[in-house]
């Protein structure tokens, strides 16, 4: 039996496979790293089933909303408390689990921070009164303050619900919830606060399920758009079509509705295109929009970015980018789907200057034909999806960066469905995925994350805790000068003799290409090949079993075992672990062993072990001694050599 297919080998395999996922935070490509660095923590006082974050940019607070209690974390000071927001029993609610009070709305309305929760089927805001962050002791909620807001219609769910989605700007709210507890049983995009209430028809979106909205402003104020994202059930139920579509709808901020009795009160210059997200080499589609993250650009609104995360029926996912731009070509230059009148003077979809309100010809088409025949594709020059994986991915997060080469580039935060988020950086070369952090203590599904653009964070909340993660984790990298060079992290470089954030040093020595990056390294640290560390002695006992481990740093490189000068065995990156194992030491096997890593020209020598006899007479502290110095893949493969040991007897 080969060494590959023993049990003991799988066993073992399987194992370290085990030890790296729950050692903390490690990298996919090119590095794999075991000990979390810069995180900050705080434990929620129960499991929460249910969480709302809001962070004001530029803060180290945050505020998490639960069933009953609002959490306050600051993560500079340490301070932190929670106030309890119980249920008023209504006598509404016919679930005993919708008889709480679960906080669903954190924000800022015309200047006042809102607590909104829903109240036992009761929708209620409180006002929480400005005050000075860290102050003790914590002032009180404020019920009945903001008197015209005590009635949270609008803003909160009756019972928590998926199907919610709130945008607040300025004095405007917008909102999918439904405003009675009795009524409203179809969705619809809301205005509910600012301006006369306005709200889309009941028969264009087919059970929609919806994901994000967002204001973009354009050149002109009468042309400002609001812009939301959905899903909703295929109008197309031939066999072979998908059972679901991923949409995008437009909106006229300054709709003020028809000019007909029946259309005085509903949004007219609703529109909505479907998103495509295929890839064109496999034909696979992606239909399933799970969420979006939006970019602004400094080169004006047409370049807005908007990252749309896909999935598909057998759980994989993609990202494909759309602009603006594109969104608002489509809208303003397709035809109608299924229309085939002439237009009328003032286009469906078409947005009116000052008070004028859309004449009722025009809505008529629009409500009746709300899809445009032309489908939004991603971005040039791809026209395909930034990149697809096998991973079920569930949230995105998108930060703008600017690298040492003075190029910004966009790094992308995904959470999968296991509790990890991999971080990737969007080049010109595609996506390289540098990064997979496991923000949390134990591993946990990741309920909610932010991102807070000016201090380079990343908030995320489990059931038990809320963790703040560094989005410049530099000290990952700090093996070598090369090491933190290959990495490719656009917030890192080498500088101090170790790897840095740019923010504290500008000047540390960084590549972002997929050149060769031995040139930049030269003279600061031992040629390639040379040895970055010093052979470990280790005692290891005549015939006796053992192992060494050589981490996977990347995998892309080549990894190749020698002994004694003598190469011995290779390592295919893509299975982990790398070991070498010896099943019975003899004479022959004692000696030096090193693992070498080959990539891009680039080579260095992860691991250096001296193997030696146990002397005849072993003193206790001989063996003191040399546990000291036993290396740390001797320990990282502890368990598995027990686990071997047991399996061979």
């Amino acid at each position: 039996m080969g060494l590959n297919s023993h049990p003991a080998y799988l066993f073992a395999l399987w194992t370290s496979q085990l030890f790296l996922l729950t050692a903390g935070y490690w990298r996919v490509n090119p590095r794999i790293i075991t000990a979390p660095q810069g995180e900050r923590r705080f434990p929620l006082a129960k499991h929460e089933s249910l969480i709302t974050l809001y962070h004001e940019e530029n803060t180290s607070s945050l505020f998490v909303g639960a069933e009953g209690k609002l959490y306050y974390f600051d993560f500079e000071t340490s301070v932190n408390y929670t106030e309890d927001f119980p249920e008023q029993e209504s006598g509404i609610c016919t679930k005993p689990e919708d008889k709480k009070n679960y906080l669903t709305f954190i924000g800022k309305y015309k200047d006042t921070r809102l607590i909104c929760g829903t109240n036992a089927c009761q929708p209620t805001c409180w006002n929480w009164e400005a005050r000075e962050f860290g102050a003790t002791p914590p002032l009180r909620p404020q019920a009945g303050r903001a008197k015209s807001l005590v009635d949270a219609r609008g803003l909160v769910p009756f019972v928590p619900d998926q199907n919610s989605l709130v945008l607040a700007d300025g004095e405007d709210v917008y909102s999918t919830i439904s405003m009675h507890w009795n009524n409203g049983k179809i969705p619809r995009f809301r205005r509910v606060r600012g301006a006369a209430e306005l709200y889309t028809s009941d028969t264009v979106m087919q059970n929609p399920r919806f994901v994000k909205a967002a204001v973009i402003q354009q050149d002109e104020r009468y042309d400002d758009k609001i812009y939301y994202f959905f899903r909703e059930d295929n109008p197309d139920k031939s066999p072979e079509a998908p059972l679901n579509v991923s949409r995008v709808a437009q909106l006229c901020k300054g709709d003020k509705g028809g000019t007909g009795s029946l259309s005085a009160s509903k949004w007219t210059t609703f529109l909505k295109a479907t998103l495509v997200c295929v890839d064109p080499d496999t034909k696979g589609n992606f239909d399933w929009l799970q969420d979006v993250f939006i970019v602004p650009s400094d080169k004006g609104w047409r370049k807005t970015r908007v990252y749309g995360l896909f999935s598909n029926c057998w759980g994989y996912s993609a990202v494909c980018v759309y602009t603006i731009d594109d969104i608002d070509t489509v809208f303003r230059t397709s035809k109608l789907k299924g229309y085939t009148g002439e237009m009328p003077q003032i286009r469906p979809g078409q947005c009116s200057q000052g008070n004028h309100r859309t004449p009722l010809e025009t809505f008529k088409i629009a409500d009746s034909h709300p899809e445009v025949d032309e489908r939004v594709q991603p971005a040039a020059p791809r026209n395909r999806p930034l990149f697809h994986s096998k991973n079920r991915y569930q949230k995105i997060g998108v930060h703008r960066i600017q690298a040492g080469d003075g190029h910004t580039y966009n790094v992308l935060y995904l959470v999968t469905d296991k509790g990890y988020i991999h971080k990737m950086v969007e080049t010109s070369d595609g996506v390289r995925n540098i990064l997979a952090i496991q923000p949390f203590q134990h591993p946990a599904p990741i309920l909610a994350m932010t991102l807070d653009h000016t201090r380079a964070k990343l908030y995320v909340s489990s059931a038990r805790e809320v963790v703040e993660v560094p989005m410049d984790m530099c000290e990952v990298y700090n093996s070598s000068c090369n090491s933190c060079v290959l990495a490719k992290d656009p917030y890192c470089g080498w500088g101090d003799k170790k790897c840095v954030s740019l923010k504290d040093n500008r000047s540390a020595l960084q590549n972002m290409t997929l050149n060769s990056t031995q040139e930049i390294c030269l003279g600061v640290e031992p040629p390639p090949g040379d040895s970055l560390r010093g052979f470990q002695k280790v005692t290891v006992a005549l015939f006796s079993r053992y192992f060494l481990h050589c981490p996977i740093e990347s995998r892309v490189a080549t990894y190749v075992w020698h002994h004694n000068h003598s190469k011995i065995g290779t390592c295919n990156p893509t299975h982990q672990p790398c070991i070498h194992f010896i099943e019975n030491m003899t004479h022959d096997n004692y000696g030096n062993y090193t693992c070498v890593s080959e990539e891009g020209g680039f080579t260095q020598i992860l691991v250096q072990e001296w193997l030696v006899k146990e002397p005849e007479r072993p003193q206790l502290l001989i063996q003191r001694s040399q546990a000291a110095v036993i290396s740390h893949s001797f320990w990282l493969g502890f368990l598995q050599m027990v686990a071997l040991a047991l399996l061979f007897q």
